[in-house]
């Protein structure tokens, strides 16, 4: 793209015909393209690339969706500026970029737009993107254990796409083919346990994942990071090829350092420095901006380079400070744009000349439009269900672990207490006792190893919840439902081991109550992983919590010796009711050979105060107590993301104010 400047800033109008040309080689390269087809008429030409020919002038005014943010500030609870006022605009079709040094505040203006401030800011913004928005985190949140194909196939499903399989073959084979993944297609995501794609393709499949479901607004967090200069480019010409793609739709990302091939992909720029505002507006303007301040590009220097070094004032001293760039901003605007954050306007949609606008971003105007694809929340249920266990097979961590642990001390339990149920001296009654106790405090404990896989998946939750994908509830609700079989699975295998090897009394009994307590366990430990920002903060929270229940369950002090300040903890610890329906499944009934006080089994109930002890009743208590900590998981989560995170307060119209005020008077 060219575009002639003056020394003196005017800017004239471009010719496009060498962009077009470059899309047009990009799409041909790229593979299939993500772009509806386009109704022909007879009074638009259009070109072999796809894009109407339309003649940019004052009087042709398409019903363009622009996007828009009018910022009056962004600060901290405790009033540090995180971003000045600001009026950007978000053409439709376009690719914007923003840009600026370390600290300037484009993740906090990122984070304005995707509505997903942290809790410890405030914004006074109106910020209009119509359609659905998605968003691509800078570091990559996927599973491992998914294929690059079936990731795909996965939030297919997931999003509710009512494609005929081979439609939804044919975009995703497009998709890959566009961003370099089609030989990857068979090859796992990878994480720890399972080697898998590189840094860079992971990247470039977070973005067709999100592509997938067609948003209208697509944001990137540094989507170019860590790629080579050949896959950087590659993804910028897809997601420029994206914004073309339909009506209605536009890019929006972060970048540090785009390269001079990147540079001239973009259509619009927002440069930041120190939360202010440094320049917005077509990149093709840019340069006019600098120029009239005297600091024009250098021959042969990337111009992205030379402006962000321009408004970085930290390292060496510059001709102009940050303060300076950004009133000679504010000057320059008043004479090229309407609507800036010192005018009266401010509270109208900002507008811009339309010779800002490539005859490409005017055509993607006249395309048809493609909806958004979004399942309800009770349909992604299954979804979800189905990954979870697909982790639960793939992951040895969740299970297969637990597995190994659970049975190696179930083996060592009864290796050591062998056939102790044959035996009814007093040793034996003592070894019974212990051994219930263990049973309930170590197998529950080491539920707590889990907890790391849940925080760890918290980033994808948090991507998905935010793109719309599900409701948190959604999330639960799948994920209490699948922590059933590995119950089973568990307490089956402690159960078969532990009763057969000791000979306990009723192991259905023993079996039931263990995947009961086992359930609660889990539903604890979701709970805490839901709150904790950190799987060590929560794995030591857990743990302590179940070292609480185990000193309070009756075993160490009976219920009569405790304090009458304490005396509450025994019936909060669920140990309690595993721990005393195990000893009245073993004890209940029995006659032994030993002196006084332990002569026959319900002496040994009566000695810990658990003779009158319900079986039926505390396995309800069991299940009850499960269902009331997933309840409580809604709730956290509920909150944590409908209110734990930053406000967003709507800019009130100071003038319309005033002239109300005067109305009522």
């Amino acid at each position: 793209m060219s575009n002639e400047v003056k020394m003196t800033g005017e800017v004239k109008p471009f010719d496009e015909d060498s962009e077009a040309l470059a899309l047009q080689e990009s799409a041909k390269a790229s593979g299939p393209s993500i772009r509806p087809s386009i109704t022909q008429q007879e009074s638009i030409e259009v070109d072999e690339a796809g894009f109407p020919y339309v003649p940019i002038s004052e009087t042709f005014m398409p019903a363009l969706s622009d996007g828009y943010a009018l910022i009056k500030s962004v600060k901290t609870r405790k009033g540090k500026t995180l971003l000045d006022g600001m009026n950007l605009l978000f053409p439709e079709g376009s690719v914007t970029a923003i840009l600026g040094p370390s600290g300037a505040g484009k993740s906090t203006l990122l984070s304005v737009l995707t509505d997903s401030l942290s809790t410890n800011s405030t914004a006074e913004a109106n910020v209009h993107l119509p359609g659905h928005s998605s968003f691509v985190p800078q570091d990559d949140r996927l599973h491992g254990f998914f294929t690059v194909k079936s990731y795909m196939q996965h939030y297919a499903r997931l999003s509710g796409m009512k494609l005929s399989k081979q439609e939804l073959e044919k975009k995703i084979d497009g998709l890959l083919a566009q961003l370099g993944l089609t030989e990857q297609k068979g090859t796992n995501v990878g994480d720890i346990f399972l080697k898998g794609l590189s840094g860079g393709q992971k990247r470039r499949l977070s973005v067709a994942l999100e592509a997938l479901t067609d948003p209208q607004n697509l944001f990137l967090d540094e989507p170019t990071s860590g790629l080579d200069a050949e896959s950087a480019l590659q993804v910028m010409e897809f997601l420029k090829t994206y914004a073309r793609g339909a009506t209605g739709r536009r890019v929006i990302l972060t970048i540090h350092q785009p390269s001079s091939f990147i540079w001239k992909i973009i259509d619009n720029v927002i440069l930041l420095a120190k939360g202010k505002l440094m320049f917005e507006g077509s990149r093709t303007n840019m340069e006019g901006f600098f120029a009239q301040h005297d600091h024009p590009t250098p021959k042969e220097w990337n111009p992205a380079d030379h402006y962000v070094t321009m408004v970085n004032d930290e390292f060496r001293d510059h001709y102009a400070s940050v303060d300076d760039w950004a009133k000679w901003y504010t000057q320059w605007q008043a004479k090229n744009h309407l609507g800036g954050p010192n005018s009266s306007a401010f509270f109208q949609p900002p507008k811009r000349a339309q010779n800002d606008r490539t005859k490409s971003m005017v055509g993607a105007a006249l395309k048809g439009e493609v909806k958004t694809q979004r399942t309800n929340s009770f349909i992604a249920v299954w979804p979800l269900l189905y990954r979870y266990f697909l982790n639960l097979w793939f992951n040895p961590g969740i299970l297969g672990t637990r597995i190994a642990m659970y049975s190696m001390l179930a083996l060592m339990v009864g290796g050591l207490f062998w056939e102790l149920g044959d035996r009814n001296d007093y040793e034996s009654i003592q070894s019974r006792i212990a051994v219930l106790f263990y049973c309930v405090a170590f197998f529950i404990f080491m539920s707590v190893a889990v907890l790391p896989f849940t925080v760890m998946e918290r980033g994808i939750v948090d991507k998905e919840v935010l793109n719309g994908y599900y409701h948190p509830i959604s999330y639960q609700v799948a994920q209490g439902i699948a922590t059933i079989p590995a119950a089973g699975v568990l307490a089956g295998l402690t159960s078969v081991i532990v009763v057969l090897m000791l000979k306990l009394q009723d192991g259905w009994w023993y079996f039931l109550n263990m995947f009961l307590a086992l359930c609660t366990s889990e539903a604890l430990t979701q709970l805490v992983s839901h709150v904790v920002p950190h799987f060590v903060i929560g794995m030591a929270g857990v743990a302590g919590l179940f070292g609480f229940f185990m000193l309070f369950m009756g075993f160490m002090v009976i219920p009569s010796d405790f304090p009458s300040g304490l005396r509450w903890t025994y019936d909060i610890a669920f140990h309690t009711y595993s721990w005393r329906s195990f000893m009245v499944t073993e004890f209940q009934g029995r006659e032994f050979d030993a002196s006084p006080p332990f002569q026959s089994g319900r002496a040994v109930l009566e000695f810990y105060e658990i003779e009158d002890t319900n079986r039926t009743n505390d396995m309800i208590v069991l299940a009850c107590y499960a269902l009331g900590l997933h309840i409580l998981s809604f709730i956290v989560l509920h909150i944590r993301y409908s209110f734990f995170k930053g406000k967003i307060v709507k800019i009130q119209n100071e003038n319309r104010k005033h002239e109300d005020k005067r109305a009522s008077i």
